[in-house]
C-alpha cells in the first residue's frame, strides 16, 4: 500500500505532516505518536508518490524522512535523493531526518546540504514521545518564522525600491529560499546566476532578514578587483609595518564585518593562493593579518555570488574542493529573465516609475508592443539590461511621452531581428485565436493561407531572381518551387 490516510483530519495547516518511510512497526508507531500530538498525518511510503504529493498540493510544515534500520546502510542514495527532491518541491518544509543513535557524523552533513532541518534518533526501533514532541515543536516555529519573514519580503519589495519584483513561481521560490536561508544566521550560502540577475540585491535582503545580524554591516567585496600582493591585506588586514608602505595597522574586510555579513561577489575569480585562508575563516572562524604571529577571530556570516560554474571550476583544480563544499552549505540559483518572461511586465512597470520620479518626470504611457518586445527578447544583460535600457530611454524622454517601439536601442533591435522571435501584433494573435475557438478555421489551414498570401506577396514585389526570393524567404530553391505548385502561383 502507497499511502495511508490522514489519521486525525482536520487539523489547522501548521499542523500538517507529511512521513515518507517504509511501511514496518517503528513507522506505524511513530505514524501513532505523531498523530497522538495532535499532527495531521499523511504517511506515504513510495518516496516518489511524496515528492509527487509534496509539489501539488499545499505545503507541509513539518515533514519526517526515514528509512528501514534494519538494512546495513540506512542513509543511502535514495534518502538523500529524496531529501533533495522535497526541498526542491518545497523550500520552506522543515524535514526531519530520522537516524538511528549511530548515525555517523558525514552522513548528517551530506543530509544538511541536501536540505534537511533536523534530526531524530530512533533508538531500538522506538522515537521517544518527548524528544518527538519537542522536535515538532521546533519545526513549526521555524516553518512560521519563515513564512512570516517572506511575507514581510514580499510586503517590502516595491515599498523600499529594492528592484527584486517578480511575478513568477521561480522568482517566488527564490525569494522563499532567500528567507529560510536568512533565518539560519551563521550558515554560509551559495547564490549562482547569470550576471545582472539580481544576486547582489538577493544578498542584501537575506542580510537584511537575518534576526542575528541584519543591524550589523554587510560589506561587498569583489573578488576579481582583490588581486595580487595585496589581497591578502584587503581581505585579512595587516600589522603597521607587515611589508614596505605598511605605515599603518589595517582592519581588513573580515574584521570590519565582525558580527555582520560579508558578500564575496564574484568567487570564482578569487585567487587559489587565499583559498586556504577563506577555508580558515569558514571553518575556524579565524584570520591571520599579514605580519602578525597570533589569529585573531571574527563573527562573520559569509556571503558568495558567482556567475561561473564552481564545480567545473573544481574539475579544472582553479577552484578548491574544500572550500566549494565549505560554500556550498546553501545553494540559491536565480533563474535567467528569459526563463522567467512573466516577470518582464512587472519589472517594466517598477523601473518606469522609478525612473520617471528620478528625473520628474510624469508616469509615462508604454506601447503594449514595447512589453511584448522585451518579453520575446533575450536579454544578454538580464534585468540590469532592462533597467538600464529603461533609464536610457526615460532620460531623453520628455515629460509624459509614450515609450515607442522606436525608442528601444538600435542594438537591441536588430540583435532581436537577426536572431530572436518576430513580434506579431496582439491583434493578429487574438484574431485567430477567436477564429479557432468558433470553429471558423482550423490552424493548419490559417497557416497554409497565410503562406500562400506570404508567398504571393512577395513573388509580386520582388525585383531579384528566384534565387535571391528563396533565400530571403528562408527557403531552398526546391522548396520554394515545391510551394508556388502547390498553391498554384
Amino acid at each position: 500500500m502507497g499511502e495511508r490516510e490522514a489519521l486525525h483530519p482536520g487539523q489547522g495547516a501548521t499542523d500538517r505532516l507529511l512521513f515518507v518511510h517504509p511501511e514496518n512497526e517503528t513507522a506505524a508507531a511513530m505514524a501513532e505518536a505523531a498523530s497522538r500530538l495532535g499532527q495531521d498525518v499523511r504517511w506515504i511510503a513510495d518516496p516518489v508518490e511524496a515528492v509527487s504529493v509534496a509539489t501539488t498540493e499545499a505545503v507541509f510544515p513539518v515533514v519526517v524522512v526515514g528509512n528501514d534500520f534494519r538494512q546495513c546502510d540506512w542513509f543511502d542514495s535514495s534518502v538523500l535523493q529524496t531529501i533533495s527532491a522535497l526541498r526542491r518541491a518545497s523550500t520552506m518544509s522543515q524535514i526531519i531526518l530520522l537516524t538511528p543513535d549511530a548515525a555517523d557524523l558525514e552522513s548528517c552533513c551530506h543530509a544538511i546540504q541536501n536540505g534537511a532541518n533536523d534530526f531524530l534518533e530512533v533508538r531500538g526501533g522506538r522515537v521517544d514521545a518527548d524528544a518527538l514532541s519537542r522536535r515538532l515543536s521546533q519545526a513549526r516555529q521555524r516553518f512560521e518564522r519563515q513564512v512570516s519573514a517572506a511575507r514581510s519580503m514580499h510586503t517590502n519589495l516595491t515599498a523600499d525600491q529594492t528592484g527584486i519584483v517578480a511575478q513568477s513561481r521561480a522568482m517566488s521560490d527564490v525569494v522563499s529560499q532567500a528567507a529560510r536561508a536568512a533565518q539560519i544566521s551563521d550558515a554560509p550560502v551559495l547564490i549562482h546566476g547569470e550576471s545582472g540577475t539580481g544576486k547582489q540585491l538577493l544578498a542584501e535582503l537575506i542580510h537584511r532578514l537575518d534576526p542575528k545580524r541584519s543591524a550589523k554591516p554587510m560589506l561587498t567585496v569583489n573578488c576579481a578587483a582583490i588581486t595580487g600582493t595585496l589581497a591578502e591585506s584587503a581581505l585579512f588586514g595587516h600589522v603597521k609595518g607587515a611589508y614596505t608602505g605598511a605605515t599603518t595597522t589595517r582592519a581588513g574586510y573580515f574584521r570590519s564585518a565582525d558580527r555582520g555579513v560579508i558578500l564575496l561577489d564574484e568567487i570564482g575569480e578569487l585567487e587559489l593562493a587565499l583559498q586556504p585562508k577563506l577555508l580558515r575563516v569558514l571553518q575556524e572562524g579565524l584570520i591571520l593579518p599579514v605580519g602578525a604571529d597570533v589569529e585573531e577571530a571574527v563573527d562573520v556570516r559569509v556571503l558568495a555570488a558567482t556567475n561561473q560554474p564552481l564545480r567545473k571550476l573544481v574539475d579544472r583544480r582553479k577552484f578548491r574542493l574544500d572550500l566549494y563544499q565549505r560554500l556550498n552549505v546553501i545553494s540559491i540559483q536565480v533563474p535567467p529573465l528569459r526563463e522567467r518572461p512573466e516577470d518582464v511586465a512587472a519589472l517594466l512597470s517598477h523601473f518606469i516609475r522609478k525612473y520617471a520620479n528620478h528625473y520628474g518626470h510624469e508616469i509615462v504611457a508604454v506601447d503594449p508592443r514595447v512589453c511584448e518586445f522585451l518579453t520575446n527578447c533575450a536579454l544578454e544583460g538580464n534585468v540590469r539590461e532592462l533597467e538600464n535600457t529603461v533609464r536610457r530611454i526615460l532620460a531623453l524622454k520628455t515629460s509624459g511621452d509614450e515609450i515607442r517601439l522606436a525608442d528601444l536601442p538600435e542594438t537591441l533591435r536588430s540583435s532581436h531581428a537577426n536572431g530572436e522571435r518576430p513580434i506579431f501584433p496582439r491583434e493578429l494573435v487574438e484574431s485567430v485565436c477567436r477564429l479557432i475557438d468558433q470553429g471558423k478555421v482550423t490552424l493548419p489551414d490559417f497557416v497554409a493561407e497565410c503562406e500562400r498570401q506570404v508567398l504571393s506577396g512577395a513573388i509580386q514585389r520582388t525585383k531579384g531572381t528566384s534565387t535571391d526570393l528563396a533565400r530571403k524567404l528562408g527557403l531552398s530553391r526546391r522548396t520554394y518551387y515545391n510551394k508556388r505548385r502547390k498553391y498554384g502561383i
